[in-house]
């Protein structure tokens, strides 16, 4: 061989390197092929990876999501949760603010502490205080019959000698009562007639019913203590024998005799004050309750400048379905409280506005709005324009001034209408301000009520007349606790009648029970 390559020898050396080629070649697809599979496992798996973790995110943001949406519903009722017990706080410290003075609570529930003085219309006059320039005076004037005259002559000059009294002289008197008892004693006889020869006994007078009895005077005390005084039946009976020495020993049974005997005698005499209320003009009336036999029952209470007169009735309202009672007879103007159940009656209606004046007060302390000061002066102004007027001799405004006085009025409730709609602005929780509401719905719907003691002047501002009279059935149950029975409340009623008729009469209480006692007619009350 020489030292040139054969053409043979240049084709195998190419073939050789490219088979070389052709080996490293397939070796290195080999190698990137492992490499992609590699590289495609490791990304499936990091696929899956993520695919799981997708997932996992997806359920964990559902969660959230749900979570979310429990906590903003929470959210929105703790939001109404807490503007409703916002609602209730301003609530109660409104209730916490009210009493007798602002609102139609009793006196009795002020308690202990200070309290203010009632709410009144009164305006000050300027006068001083005290008995005024040229009243009556109402100094007891001494009585001359039965008088024991002392003669007083003792005594010394200061130089040591005698004095001798002439005639001139000056007096005091010094009035008591003396306190004894008296007994009397009827003796029957018998005897024989004349003409027959029959066997005769007297009758004993009327006075003398049993072998021992209690004569009117004694048991007109008792009962003046017991009704008129709200003494209870054992304090009665204690007084009676400690003001005679213990002579006179009654039991608590016989003081309630004397009330059930009393209240027989003078159901003639509260038919009178019935029926002389029936005929009036204007009448107030009135509820309150009252406790018998451990129940709630109630007392209806009629009135006006003259007369008195309590009933007891076993349900609220029952007096206005009586076809026997007041109402139903009466055809005058009924005063009241907006007892709604009076509004069924045929009859005119009026409003108590000294109760609208304890309400205004309220919404003017609570909610600080001015129409309700505005309406309370216009009512209380009102009302001194009034008095002032019938003063001076009038009877009657002049249509010119009941216009104005009507425009006024409707021009503060329109707007108190406004304050209120202000007031609710945006608010869900709207408690706080339902009185309000309601007190401007019912100054609206009943104005001609609330207004009519401007149209007659007959009627009063207020129903006072009528509300006077609870506190007879208040203090009597107070003392006693309550009745124990429906007879026992039906007998003080009648009792009770009586006497807040006797004091606005100016008759003497002792005097009309010692009548009905000894059987004479009670004048003075029809």
């Amino acid at each position: 061989m020489g030292p040139y390559p054969t053409p043979t020898q240049i084709r195998d050396r190419k073939i050789k390197d490219l088979s070389t080629l052709l080996i490293n070649e397939k070796n290195a697809r080999r190698n990137d092929r492992e490499e992609f599979c590699r590289e495609r496992e490791k990304l499936e798996a990091e696929v899956k990876g993520s695919r799981a973790a997708n997932k996992r995110l997806k359920q964990l943001a559902a969660k959230q999501s749900k979570r979310h949406d429990r906590l903003s519903a929470k959210y929105k009722e703790s939001q109404k949760r807490v503007a409703k017990l916002e609602d209730e706080l301003v609530l109660l410290k409104g209730r916490a603010k009210k009493d007798s003075s602002n609102s139609s609570k009793p006196p009795s529930s002020d308690g202990f502490g200070k309290t203010r003085r009632t709410f009144s219309t009164r305006e000050k006059s300027g006068r001083k205080q005290g008995g005024q320039f040229g009243h009556t005076g109402c100094t007891m004037e001494p009585v001359a019959e039965d008088r024991i005259i002392i003669e007083v002559k003792d005594g010394k000059c200061e130089c040591g000698g005698e004095i001798e009294y002439g005639e001139a002289y000056n007096a005091r008197v010094c009035v008591d009562v003396e306190i004894k008892v008296a007994t009397t004693e009827a003796r029957v006889f018998k005897g024989h007639c004349k003409a027959c020869g029959k066997t005769n006994t007297a009758a004993f007078p009327k006075e003398f019913p049993a072998p021992l009895s209690y004569g009117s005077n004694i048991r007109s005390l008792a009962a003046t203590l017991n009704e008129f005084g709200n003494v209870s039946d054992s304090k009665t009976a204690e007084i009676l024998c400690d003001m005679t020495g213990g002579r006179i020993s009654v039991s608590s049974g016989t003081v309630a005799a004397i009330r059930a005997d009393l209240a027989k005698r003078l159901a003639p005499v509260v038919k009178d004050i019935k029926q002389a209320l029936i005929n009036c003009k204007v009448l107030c009336v009135d509820e309150t309750g009252v406790r018998v036999n451990g129940k709630l029952h109630w007392t209806s209470i009629y009135a006006n400048k003259d007369f008195t007169l309590f009933e007891h009735d076993q349900k609220r309202g029952s007096h206005c379905d009586d076809s026997n009672g007041l109402l139903l007879l009466f055809s005058g103007i009924l005063l009241h409280d907006h007892f709604k159940k009076y509004y069924k009656l045929t009859m005119s209606h009026a409003e108590c506005d000294q109760h609208i004046l304890r309400y205004l007060l309220a919404v003017t302390e609570i909610q600080a709005h001015a129409w309700a000061k505005k309406m309370s002066d216009f009512l209380k102004s009102t009302n001194l324009k009034k008095h002032n007027l019938i003063e001076l001799g009038g009877n009657c405004f002049t249509p010119e001034e009941l216009t104005a006085f009507r425009s006024e009025y409707t021009a503060i409730l329109d707007e108190g209408d406004s304050e209120y709609q202000s007031a609710i602005a945006g608010l869900s929780n709207i408690r706080r301000f339902n009185e309000e509401r309601c007190l401007l719905a019912r100054l609206r719907k009943y104005a001609d009520e609330h207004l009519r003691f401007i149209y007659d002047f007959a009627v009063h501002f207020g129903n006072h007349l009528a509300e006077q009279g609870a506190g007879f059935f208040k203090t009597k149950q107070r003392a006693s606790g309550g009745f124990r029975s429906d007879k026992g409340a039906d007998d003080h009623a009648i009792i009770a009648s009586v006497v807040a008729t006797a004091r606005k009469q100016v008759i003497s209480v002792f005097g009309t029970f010692n009548d009905a006692f000894i059987g004479n007619p009670v004048s003075g009350f029809g």
